[in-house]
């Protein structure tokens, strides 16, 4: 692949490695399954196999979200120039402790 861009002389810019931490959806994740595992904890013994697991999960993933409060978005998205800043510091890397 590296080739193709030498090839086309295309520049290429040095950057980190993707980092879960810069990305706020992976986080939005985390309280949608905690939100899934308190409002149906039993979803994994849904009768009728993975199919009907997967019909149901399509059923209530969009109400767990709607449970999601406004200020869980606003708190991720407001924490996003401290992590960047911290990525800069860190000259690349992102660590929590």
């Amino acid at each position: 692949m590296l080739s193709f861009f030498e090839r086309y002389t295309v520049p290429l810019e040095s950057h980190p490695a993707y980092s879960p931490d810069l990305n706020p959806i992976e986080h939005v994740w985390t309280l949608l399954k905690r939100q899934l595992r308190v409002d149906y904890p039993d979803l994994i013994n849904y009768p009728g196999g993975p199919d009907k697991v997967k019909a149901k999960l399509a059923e209530v993933l969009p109400l767990c979200w709607e449970k999601i409060p406004p200020k869980q978005f606003e708190a991720l998205w407001g924490s996003m120039p401290l992590r960047v800043q911290a990525v800069i510091d860190a000259k690349g890397w992102y660590t929590r402790y």
